[in-house]
């Protein structure tokens, strides 16, 4: 326990001339006439005589980026029982900053490596840690795209810059807090999503090869009035509103192309990613086959979904019915649904049925239904969402054939039962 509580320290205020209080065995506080107040360590290593201090790098307080009482202790606590165990906390802290130093200086004699080649190389050598896979082909590209500049593509359309364009060249190591902030406070402007997202790519090179920024905005370290916060991703479903998926349904049916009608239909009974059915050449996604659909079982399998895993699908029987349609007389290497372009035919049944949902929006509105019909737990696994860091769900929770089959089965009995409501 402290020797003083959280009251006590506030109750001494700043005074002409700066002086210590003791907050526990080994830790002071120091509070400058400016009201700065700083943490001081003290201890002996050791096998020594010689008292020494240490001041930690964070302000004491309870705001963003400051150090509360009780982890103000504790880190003490941490200090000082490596000292007891022979090892200078400052000594080991200053040689790890040295070596980082000296291995940013070898960096830059090396090849004077630019964001643009870290960023390259990273998503040419990154490994997954818990597969040892590398990035995803699509992954690959969102990347590398925010490095390049504006650009025209083939169509002929016309593409801004990445949001890491304007220090795509400057020279990794060289690299400052004030840029970094620019970069993202410009990007922002634009969209902070997507800002966010290009700070975790840049964190993630800067990581990779081990380059430590000053006062970097985006490591933890950092004060928090002086961090860029990137929030957690948020999703924006937009699923088909339940007095309208009835309709929707009903207008699928009647669509003038029914193979694209029939891709959405299906992408809305197994809750799948679009890409996951029609595929992407671009990037290495195969689509779905005649092959692949197992008719007699009623399922079908991908490959190496968006999670680095395969995927079972096991089709409820108007999904099955919708596969078998697009199988007939077809080649095993076709695609199940041999579409270019289904977005026409997919705003043709929007304003049929009134609804303004997108591809995307298909997928979330399977999980509202399905939220309603099954557990958690099964949910998570139709969604073919990852497990990782959830102990229950990845190592206890296990869900059956027949346990997975139902799910969908009552998702696409749902959506048939309201297409018959008036």
């Amino acid at each position: 326990m402290p020797l003083l509580t959280v009251r006590a320290v506030e109750a001494h205020r700043p005074r002409t001339q700066p002086y210590k209080i003791t907050l526990d065995r080994g830790l002071q506080l120091r509070i400058a006439p400016d009201g700065k107040r700083t943490l001081l360590v003290r201890y002996t290593v050791k096998g020594s005589n010689t008292e020494r201090q240490y001041r930690l790098a964070q302000e004491y307080g309870e705001g963003p980026g400051q150090l509360k009482l009780a982890a103000a202790c504790a880190e003490a606590a941490r200090i000082r029982a490596l000292a007891r165990s022979g090892v200078d906390w400052t000594e080991a802290e200053d040689a790890r900053l040295r070596s980082e130093a000296a291995s940013r200086a070898a960096l830059q004699r090396r090849d004077g490596l630019t964001l643009e080649k870290a960023l390259s190389d990273y998503v040419e050598n990154k490994r997954r840690a818990k597969d040892g896979l590398a990035l995803k082909a699509r992954t690959r590209a969102d990347y590398l795209a925010m490095v390049q500049g504006a650009r025209t593509t083939e169509k002929g359309t016309r593409q801004a810059a990445g949001f890491l364009y304007p220090i795509a060249q400057k020279a990794l190591t060289e690299l400052t807090a004030a840029e970094i902030r620019e970069a993202y406070d410009t990007a922002a402007r634009k969209s902070p999503r997507r800002a966010a997202y290009a700070m975790q790519v840049l964190r993630a090179v800067l990581r990779w090869h081990g380059v430590v920024v000053a006062d970097n905005p985006l490591g933890r370290e950092t004060a928090g009035r002086d961090r860029i916060t990137i929030s957690a991703p948020r999703g924006d479903p937009s699923p088909i509103p339940p007095e309208l998926l009835g309709a929707w349904w009903r207008a699928a049916g009647i669509a003038p192309s029914q193979v694209a009608a029939d891709y959405y239909r299906f992408q809305l009974l197994t809750g799948c990613r679009g890409i996951e059915i029609h595929g992407n050449k671009l990037h290495g996604y195969p689509p779905i086959t005649v092959g692949d659909v197992d008719q007699r079982a009623g399922r079908v399998v991908l490959r190496d979904t968006k999670n680095r895993s395969d995927h079972k699908l096991l089709l409820a029987t108007q999904a099955l019915e919708i596969a078998k349609r697009n199988c007939e007389g077809r080649k095993a290497e076709d695609p199940l649904f041999p579409i270019v372009d289904a977005r026409k035919t997919l705003a043709w049944i929007n304003e049929w049925a009134g609804t303004r949902v997108q591809g995307h929006g298909l997928r979330a509105t399977f999980a509202s239904i399905a939220e309603e019909l099954v557990s958690s737990a099964l949910l998570k696994r139709m969604m073919n969402h990852a497990t990782v860091g959830d102990v229950t769900l990845g190592h206890y929770v296990a869900k059956s054939e027949a346990q997975l089959r139902a799910g969908w089965q009552a998702v696409a009995d749902f959506v048939e039962e309201a297409a018959k409501q008036p």
